[in-house]
């Protein structure tokens, strides 16, 4: 899978799912991701339009989403690019087409985070792609938000940490690092150049900074 720019699940969630034809078959509805050591992206379900979406969730029409795993997907980009065609795939009714295993990023984003010595320090706001296909926690609140603010800067700057310091995912998501030297690595990464020329800049004029950790 190539992804040709670093990219978050709400970015891609944007984007047309363009199949082998050519065609448009819809967008991401939602992913899922299994967890050995690192987040690892396992599947998409695909959604329908809008109409569609909610005939479904009012239930006057079964939930026939298509699901993709991520070795059929050949790029992420300005779209999402098949190497198969839609009618190929197996639905969220199909037995076993999600796994026990795979946790859904709708449920991921709605996690707290804990460092470990299990103390709260935020909350996972996003699941964040780079260019070589791994995938990193976009964190945010609690600690993020206060030292962002401490330096003069809440919007617009995403905190990613690389998914290999996660040590379990259980109804929260707990890192093998404690929150000093989160913050102490925080305080170090906000010192590079990108951060201090967003700064300079009016808030409504700042273009997105992602701030990377651990690397």
């Amino acid at each position: 899978m190539d992804v040709s720019k670093s990219i978050n699940c709400k970015e891609i969630r944007d984007c047309d799912v363009v199949d082998s034809n050519g065609e448009k078959v819809g967008r991401i509805n939602d992913l899922t991701f299994t967890f050995e050591g690192a987040l690892r992206l396992k599947q998409f379900i695909l959604g329908g339009s809008r109409w569609e979406e909610f005939l479904e969730s009012a239930g006057f029409r079964p939930d026939k989403d298509p699901v993709l795993s991520a070795d059929l997907i050949t790029k992420i980009g300005d779209t999402v690019q098949l190497k198969t065609n839609v009618n190929s795939l197996k639905t969220t009714l199909d037995e076993g087409a999600i796994g026990m295993d795979e946790l859904r990023w709708s449920d991921i984003t709605k996690m707290d985070i804990f460092d470990k010595d299990d103390e709260k320090i935020g909350r996972a706001v996003d699941v964040d792609f780079e260019t070589d296909g791994t995938a990193c926690l976009i964190v945010g609140g609690g600690l993020v938000e206060e030292t962002l603010e401490s330096v003069g800067i809440k919007s617009d700057v995403d905190i990613l940490l690389p998914t290999k310091h996660i040590v379990a995912i259980r109804g929260k998501i707990v890192l093998d690092v404690s929150k000093e030297d989160l913050r102490l690595t925080m305080d170090q990464a906000l010192e590079n150049p990108e951060v201090k020329k967003a700064k300079e800049l009016p808030a409504d004029k700042r273009a997105a900074v992602k701030v990377r950790l651990y690397y």
